[in-house]
């Protein structure tokens, strides 16, 4: 059978897959304006035209409709020709805000202002190893954060929506039946925790939250009726951490801080470990270089934005054993993050 050349004119694909990766942040561009503009919610279960659908998010609708055909070639919006609306498909659903794994609050975050100034000055955090972003914000992304409400609000619910998804899958993966007290430390509002309680009846939970989050974490739990099960308790894990817990949870922490203060938080955990207790840290570990893997873009975000990283098993191992602690096992999940159990060394 003879082999037929590819003609000269002809891109290898090489050049095809290239091209996608130079253009894609466009695409995500898109996606974060739809989101900002709530089209997804506008259209909702009932397809639209393009002029409601200008009407209702301020557009140019001539301009919109470019973007809905972009989108739609994507296989987010499909149209009906017939009768010129434009419906969700069900990847368009997940950028609805009501949706179960919605994105929205993710596109509404890294579509922020700040996201993009950080991730357009990388180079700078190349050069010196810091967080491009407090260029923009005058000081770290915490201290921002925490006299800025609106664009705080933001930030926790692109965080709220992921961790949402993460918690099931936490619970899915590990055993806590044998634990009798489990302290989230820097456990938020309570997601991941309210998971847990609701999984394991017989169980207590404490959140160790900073001031201004521990409120808003004990509103959220007396909703949920998790008020008489769950203490909150306020402090600053890199003081000193309460004593006395079967489960310590570190999720999503260990990756907002670079080693030095990321052993500072694990060194005062085990201070206040039991030789029975356990430590579970949640978290994306990388698998090493020549992979792809979801965790490698987190590793970046975290560069530009607070300064922390991911970590890959034997980074933590060896930040574990400076602490005085060792892995016992890692338990993957169903979404990025995987549970390392950690004991006492």
């Amino acid at each position: 059978m003879s082999q037929h050349p590819r003609p000269s004119n002809t891109p290898p694909p090489s050049a095809l897959i290239m091209t996608q990766m130079v253009y894609g942040f466009w695409v995500s561009r898109c996606l974060q304006i739809m989101a900002e503009l709530g089209i997804a919610d506008t259209i909702g279960d009932d397809p639209k035209t393009v002029e409601e659908l200008a009407a209702a998010s301020g557009t140019h609708a001539p301009s919109l409709r470019r973007m809905l055909r972009l989108l739609s070639g994507l296989g987010v919006l499909v149209k009906d020709e017939g009768t010129q609306r434009w419906g969700l498909t069900e990847l368009g659903a997940m950028l609805r805000k009501d949706n179960p794994g919605s994105v929205y609050g993710s596109l509404r975050a890294h579509g922020h202002l700040l996201s993009w100034q950080a991730w357009g000055d990388l180079k700078t955090s190349l050069e010196t190893g810091l967080p491009s972003v407090e260029k923009f914000m005058g000081t770290s992304f915490f201290n921002y954060m925490s006299t800025h409400p609106e664009d705080a609000a933001i930030f926790n619910g692109s965080m709220a929506a992921y961790q949402t998804l993460n918690a099931p899958a936490v619970v899915n993966a590990y055993d806590f039946s044998s634990a009798k007290r489990i302290m989230d430390v820097g456990g938020g509002t309570g997601t991941l925790m309210s998971h847990i309680l609701g999984a394991h009846p017989l169980a207590r939970g404490t959140i160790f939250e900073m001031p201004h989050v521990a409120k808003e974490a004990r509103e959220r739990l007396a909703s949920m009726n998790l008020a008489d099960r769950c203490d909150v308790v306020d402090g600053d894990f890199f003081a000193s951490i309460p004593p006395g817990q079967d489960i310590y949870i570190l999720s999503q922490i260990l990756h907002d801080w670079d080693d030095g203060k990321a052993q500072r938080i694990l060194t005062n955990i085990r201070e206040a470990m039991r030789p029975d207790s356990r430590l579970l840290i949640v978290e994306t570990v990388l698998p090493g270089d020549n992979a792809m893997h979801f965790g490698n873009l987190y590793d970046m975000a975290m560069l530009v934005l607070v300064g922390g990283q991911e970590r890959t098993e034997a980074e933590y191992a060896e930040l574990l054993r400076k602490a005085g602690l060792k892995i016992a096992r890692i338990s993957p999940t169903t979404m990025p993050p995987s549970v390392v159990e950690v004991v006492p060394a």
